[in-house]
């Protein structure tokens, strides 16, 4: 797919969940506020867990590789985290690997990042932290995971997937309906 096409792709993605997030009811509105205040709270966590594993030397050594393969992690629960701030993401540039990769890293910040992204802590940052850092992160995981499935649930257009493969199978209906029996998780 070309750049020109996923770009257009993207903002058409953009204006519709921006469009359906301003005429959700405030209990909705409610409920997703609470759910990202969790996201970002576990996602805190998750990154305090990477510093403390000396993560951003790791990743300078390495130049960030696992970085460079972000392209389609940007979610409907990400979004609806700048949409509930009334804020839209950076502009994504679709000539990088990762549309959200910045010279000196990603320019999203932890509470917004992507799951894929946010819960890839690699051995060379894991090891030194020993058994109780295995142990923190995986049960920090599993929270998290659980949050983002809360909106798979909850919304036909959110998936683990991303905004862009996402957007693909909806075929131009709202992200933001009640999701029919799923069968692609």
């Amino acid at each position: 797919m070309t750049v020109n096409r996923t770009e257009l792709r993207w903002k058409s993605y953009l204006d519709s969940v921006s469009t359906d997030y301003a005429q959700l009811p405030a209990v909705e509105r409610s409920w997703i506020d609470r759910e990202l205040s969790r996201i970002a709270s576990l996602q805190q966590q998750l990154d305090d867990l990477f510093r403390r594993g000396d993560g951003p030397a790791v990743c300078r050594r390495c130049l960030g590789a696992c970085c460079d393969c972000g392209k389609n992690h940007f979610s409907l629960v990400n979004l609806l985290a700048f949409l509930s701030a009334e804020e839209l993401p950076p502009v994504a540039d679709f000539t990088l690997p990762c549309p959200f990769l910045g010279p000196t890293g990603c320019r999203l910040e932890v509470s917004r990042r992507p799951f894929n992204c946010i819960t890839f802590i690699c051995e060379g940052i894991l090891d030194p932290l020993g058994e109780a850092g295995y142990d923190a992160f995986h049960e920090l995981e599993g929270q998290l995971r659980r949050c983002y499935l809360n909106f798979d649930q909850r919304y036909v257009g959110s998936s683990l997937r991303g905004l862009l493969i996402r957007g693909e199978s909806l075929a131009g209906r709202s992200f933001l309906k009640p999701p029919a029996v799923r069968f692609d998780r």
